[in-house]
């Protein structure tokens, strides 16, 4: 009887499971890790105040552009405030419109990244987030253009406008074209 033919087949036999099992425990973690994304970016879009900004945003959308597409300058930002509060009865301020900006901002980080799966768009937020990028561009560009005292320029809103750009608009597309051809 070989002794050493034994010892290695059970030596590879140990590393084959054991590899197997950190395979699976990798998956698990990813998976894990996967629905702490969706749980953070549940809670921000059911959060009240971001919801209420939401709504204003689909309300108000067309006459908050044309406040918006003007250069930056304090004034400018106090005047876009002002108009805001205004339009709102008083209820959002441009500082809650900043918020809900870095709140989508963030859910886009999570999806670029591969933090949380693109389904997550695609489910929750398919027409809120094109429809949010078609409003806040203007507005986007005008924080853009803030002169930085750090002389690197601003990609202020840089993951929403990629998600939008490269997630959504291509789902977008595709799922309008899937019913334009089970139409036909």
């Amino acid at each position: 009887m070989n002794w050493t033919l034994i010892i290695t087949v059970i030596a590879t036999a140990a590393v084959v499971v054991t590899a197997w099992i950190y395979h699976r425990q990798l998956k698990a973690m990813t998976k894990t890790r996967q629905l702490d994304s969706i749980l953070v970016i549940l809670r921000y879009i059911d959060d009240f105040e971001l919801r209420r900004v939401r709504y204003f945003i689909y309300e108000h959308g067309e006459n908050l552009k044309s406040v918006f597409d003007k250069p930056f300058s304090w004034e400018n930002r106090k005047l876009i405030d002002e108009e805001v509060k205004r339009l709102s009865g008083e209820t959002v301020e441009l500082h809650k419109i900043e918020l809900w900006i870095n709140a989508l901002n963030n859910i886009c980080f999570l999806v670029r990244e591969g933090y949380a799966p693109s389904e997550v768009v695609s489910g929750f937020m398919r027409n809120a987030l094109p429809h949010c990028w078609y409003v806040f561009a203007p507005y986007i560009e005008h924080r853009r253009t803030r002169v930085d005292t750090i002389g690197e320029p601003s990609v202020y809103a840089g993951h929403l406008q990629w998600v939008v750009e490269n997630r959504c608009k291509s789902k977008t597309l595709q799922g309008s074209l899937k019913r334009n051809t089970k139409e036909a």
